[in-house]
């Protein structure tokens, strides 16, 4: 009964929307229907065309708050469907069309998480501007267009100093969307504070990158604090440090003594790429100093090179009668 009532008043609804649709533009175009309703009737006293004006005013002002309803309803129609619009304006079909079987093989501005990025930067675009169409849409009601731009100037200046943040975070990802330091499912590692996320990006838009950690919790950073990061995608090298504390005493001995070996550690060590090299990290002296080996390696064989750098420095460490005290490692992107 209730399919049947709707289907029947469809015209009605059709035409109220029509009609809704016709003054609400009108108004925001500066056109007042009301006015050119006055006008049309041609009261003969002031005070019949000011009754005359309130009860147009009265008339119409349902089908403002219609107009209003309609154009909210319409962004947060293409809100929920943002993926999809994005995907048809980037014309998403046309990578179909390449018969390639690696991936790798694509244009990089085809390749599956170049898409993916590029989809979820256009539908955050989306949505922001259907949300601030409807905005200006409805501010246009009450505020007259010539007085619209100093509204939401007034608005955005008092907002300014409040939203530093989010500003901040949607001009930095715009820098790295246009600069492409990052997209989907790419491997990176960033600090704050101290804090370490490290992870495989899962997302991202104009404000915000998800990073799904390997503990399986989703870390949300804002483009404006990711200044600084490791991206493990970009390369076939990544770096290990290997860290010795070594008596002030021995230190001279120990470092020419891995120095020589650096030359041929890549034939001692499974998986080492080219010599290692010898540094301290900190740059701290003391009675006891922490002696780093730094090498390279395939991405996935980090642990095994650590530990392979470890047996073979104090296997020599101890051969030459260099005592070694607590032992500590990293693993770090080569730069």
């Amino acid at each position: 009964m209730r399919r049947l009532l709707v289907i029947l008043l469809s015209p009605a609804w059709l035409l109220i929307a029509l009609i809704s649709l016709a003054v609400g533009l009108a108004f925001y175009a500066q056109t007042n229907p009301a006015a050119l309703y006055v006008i049309t009737a041609d009261p003969a006293s002031l005070q019949a065309e000011r009754t005359l004006y309130l009860l147009a005013r009265i008339v119409l002002f349902p089908f403002q708050i219609i107009f209003v309803f309609m154009t909210f309803s319409a962004a947060l129609w293409i809100f929920r469907r943002r993926q999809r619009l994005a995907a048809w304006l980037l014309g998403e079909p046309l990578s179909g069309r390449f018969a390639i079987e690696n991936d790798d093989d694509l244009p990089f501005v085809l390749r599956p998480q170049r898409r993916r990025t590029r989809t979820q930067i256009v539908s955050s675009i989306i949505a922001v501007v259907a949300i601030i169409i409807a905005i200006v849409l409805a501010l246009g009601q009450i505020v007259p267009r010539a007085e619209l731009a100093v509204v939401i100037a007034a608005l955005t200046s008092g907002l300014t100093w409040g939203a530093r943040l989010p500003v901040g975070d949607v001009l930095g990802g715009l820098t790295n969307i246009v600069e492409t330091t990052v997209t989907v499912g790419e491997r990176i590692s960033y600090r704050q504070l101290t804090e370490r996320v490290e992870g495989t990006v899962e997302s991202m838009d104009l404000r915000f990158i998800n990073v799904r950690a390997d503990s399986g919790e989703l870390t949300t950073i804002p483009h404006g604090e990711l200044r600084i990061f490791r991206n493990y995608s970009r390369g076939a090298q990544t770096g290990v440090h290997a860290t010795f504390p070594i008596a002030a005493r021995d230190l001279g001995r120990a470092v020419a003594l891995l120095g020589e070996m650096a030359a041929a550690a890549a034939d001692l060590v499974p998986g080492l790429i080219g010599p290692w090299q010898v540094m301290s990290l900190d740059g701290k002296l003391g009675p006891v100093i922490d002696l780093s080996v730094y090498g390279r390696t395939t991405p996935g064989n980090e642990t095994e090179l650590h530990l392979a750098i470890h047996a073979l420095v104090l296997e020599r460490l101890a051969a030459a009668g260099i005592a070694v005290g607590a032992m500590t490692g990293a693993t770090e992107a080569a730069e």
